[in-house]
């Protein structure tokens, strides 16, 4: 299925609670009506035994409607290397069914601000430089008895923890049926957080471009005052994408610009630049990796990313040589990316995983994307991480849109300082 299809799928309201059944009532039920394969959990701790699953846990993600890379196992891989201090308990739990694999938990476990260790919070991918999605693997066929197994599992494999919490979940996830359906030992919170922009490419390449108004006629102004400085040259595609160059000369180009200036490009942060360089790496390796430039006899004026999830690419990252800013090299490459993929017969949607106010120019859809906390029915929880979680909802809400975005940036650049000393302070695995 594709990314588009999901659009026209019902979702809950902003926030909303599933009640989870009594435990004391629920019956353990891992197979599927009709006595079918039981579903079988496997958990990794390392990552040369997470190997095995590749192949599969790939085929899946390129399947799930979600079609979102951050389920695929070279990000969750390049996440838990370079995003989690070494010192952290990680663990991937997998979910078969026979042969097949039908569904995916990455989890990773921290100490509770008030209990500590004893009392760990589980949690998956963080939303933040690292990702835009913390979404996890179901089939959509019985979720529900799947993700009951992954959380069995993730219960027997870390004792005694509060609660699992997943950021930004996709609309059309197959969490969400299988939350409605009940999780026995759990309550279940959720509420909006972010909205990401997408490009339906699955139609007229003509119609979406006569639907853009002044913006076409914009782009054709650009690109005439852009030929005025040389030879334009657009590359779009997979050719020579495992060639480490490419990241290097985008790097450079991003920092040249204002995030440069304001500390936010990539070569801010070494952590980001060494997940970078294995996404890179290991999509290009995979054929998962697209380069886009615009270039001025030979001078790279505009650049970005795409990763192939099933029939969607995303577009993690652009930047552009301000000194041709008016030449509107940005949108120059944003239109050759767009105008590749509709195209592209393989290609359905382009998915920025983000919330841009240039995005408005393009006129793209939106993806409702929700935080959910999935909390123990144990009196520790209920005490200690209920109302946390309640008022992480309110902040998130209600004050953390209203913080300025210079306190942001500042408050991450801290939170990422005290990774790096604990990553530091613990040899690699």
């Amino acid at each position: 299925m594709s990314a588009i299809a999901l659009e026209r799928h019902p979702v809950e309201p902003a926030s909303h609670t599933f009640a989870s059944p009594d435990p004391a009532l629920a019956e353990p039920d891992l197979g599927i009506p009709g006595g079918t394969d039981p579903v079988r959990v496997e958990t990794v701790r390392t990552f040369d035994d997470l190997a095995v699953h590749r192949p599969a846990w790939d085929r899946l993600a390129a399947q799930a409607p979600q079609q979102i890379p951050m389920l695929m196992p070279v990000w969750v891989e390049a996440y838990l290397r370079h995003a989690v201090p070494a010192a952290a308990i990680w663990l991937c739990i997998f979910a078969y069914r026979g042969a097949d694999l039908v569904g995916v938990l990455p989890v990773v476990a921290e100490p509770h601000p008030v209990l500590g260790r004893r009392r760990p919070l589980l949690r998956t991918l963080r939303v933040g430089d690292f990702s835009p999605s913390g979404d996890i693997l179901l089939t959509e066929d019985d979720a529900g008895a799947v993700l009951r197994a992954l959380l069995a599992e993730a219960d027997r494999a870390v004792p005694g923890h509060l609660g699992l919490a997943l950021q930004a979940v996709h609309e059309g996830s197959p969490l969400w049926p299988a939350l409605r359906d009940g999780v026995a030992g759990y309550t279940v919170h959720s509420h909006a957080r972010h909205r990401y922009s997408f490009v339906d490419t699955s139609g007229s390449v003509d119609d979406y471009m006569n639907g853009l108004g002044n913006m076409r006629r914009n782009l054709k102004r650009c690109r005439k005052k852009l030929d005025g400085h040389g030879v334009v040259t657009v590359a779009v595609g997979r050719a020579g994408a495992e060639d480490p160059a490419h990241l290097d000369a985008f790097l450079a180009l991003e920092a040249a610009g204002w995030k440069g200036r304001n500390g936010t490009a990539i070569l801010n942060r070494p952590d980001i630049v060494a997940f970078y360089r294995t996404l890179a790496r290991d999509f290009a390796a995979a054929g998962w990796w697209d380069w886009q430039q615009v270039r001025v006899d030979g001078r790279l004026v505009a650049a970005g990313m795409g990763i192939r999830c099933g029939r969607t690419v995303m577009l993690p990252k652009i930047a552009f040589d301000e000194g041709f800013s008016a030449c509107m090299p940005g949108n120059l490459l944003t239109e050759a990316v767009v105008r590749a993929a509709f195209a592209d017969p393989e290609t359905d949607a382009l998915a920025h995983m983000s919330d841009a106010p240039w995005h408005e120019s393009w006129r793209m859809g939106q993806h409702r994307y929700d935080d959910v906390h999935l909390v123990r029915r144990t009196l520790a929880a209920t005490v200690f991480q209920r109302s946390r979680v309640a008022g992480l909802a309110f902040y998130k809400t209600e004050i953390a849109p209203r913080i300025p975005e210079r306190v942001k940036r500042f408050r991450e650049t801290l939170r990422q300082r005290h990774v790096r000393r604990a990553k530091a302070a613990t040899p690699d695995t």
